[in-house]
């Protein structure tokens, strides 16, 4: 497992969302390692991490990164999660929860797809529909994703800005087996049940216009987890600290401080 490790001082621990990698972090390290320490992580078959045989569900990559936590003896550490990271870090509190203190949950869903008592996530035959477009052509199932990542208006800001979206290339896509396996948890996990356990205090952050993860999840969360506080921004896509940086990262320095 690749994993980076950036300053000193109170540990948070970043997990990036589906067919991603580390680099998505980079402003969080260069904004927050001057106070805290900052551990970025590839999950296995993404960025520089090994493509390990499988199998690459969600408990098997919380598994990874509970075992790096260990390893590490890491002590109240906050985790941040994004998209899929939000499951993979509700996967962790199964196992590691005594080793956490907090949670920042961005733009994240207990349950991706919609199930009879739950309308928050999107429908089941569009988890399926991008399984057979990632299985077919794998390029052109990553591109289809990526551009449902931002509003129209956000994609028109961005086009002329490449530096605002290193992670977001297609050389830097997870093997295929990563992907398609990861997207079929989407469609069979449902983490709702571990939400009304969570005591710790927990920052919940969604664009208004995400398309890929509803802003119902986050209501739907903030509901369920008693010591929460939500950030909805208007007119923002699936990726808020890439479109509204400022606002992101003011938000999470302020939970912080008012943790500490």
């Amino acid at each position: 497992m690749y994993y980076s490790v950036t300053g000193t001082g109170k540990s948070l621990l970043f997990i990036h969302g589906w067919a991603m990698h580390t680099g998505i972090w980079t402003d969080f390290v260069k904004d927050f390692s001057h106070a805290y320490q900052i551990i970025c992580v590839d999950l296995r078959g993404h960025g520089k991490s090994a493509a390990l045989p499988g199998p690459y569900t969600f408990t098997a990559l919380a598994d990874d990164i509970a075992q790096l936590v260990v390893e590490l003896n890491l002590q109240k550490v906050t985790l941040a999660g994004w998209s899929m990271g939000v499951s993979i870090l509700l996967k962790m509190l199964l196992h590691i929860g005594h080793l956490v203190d907090s949670l920042v949950c961005i733009s994240g869903n207990p349950s991706f797809v919609q199930r009879n008592d739950y309308r928050a996530g999107v429908p089941e035959v569009s988890v399926r529909r991008l399984y057979r477009q990632i299985d077919r052509d794998y390029p052109d199932g990553l591109t289809h994703f990526f551009k449902l990542l931002f509003t129209p208006e956000e994609l028109s800001v961005l086009k002329n800005n490449k530096h605002s979206t290193p992670a977001l290339d297609l050389t830097t896509a997870p093997v295929k087996q990563a992907a398609l396996e990861t997207l079929d948890c989407f469609r069979t996990e449902d983490l709702r049940g571990v939400l009304p356990g969570i005591q710790v205090p927990t920052l919940i952050i969604h664009g208004s216009e995400d398309r890929v993860c509803m802003p119902e999840a986050a209501r739907y969360m903030h509901t369920h987890i008693t010591n929460s506080q939500m950030l909805l921004l208007n007119d923002t896509g699936h990726v808020p600290f890439i479109t509204k940086k400022t606002e992101v990262h003011q938000a999470i320095h302020d939970f912080l401080k008012s943790i500490n």
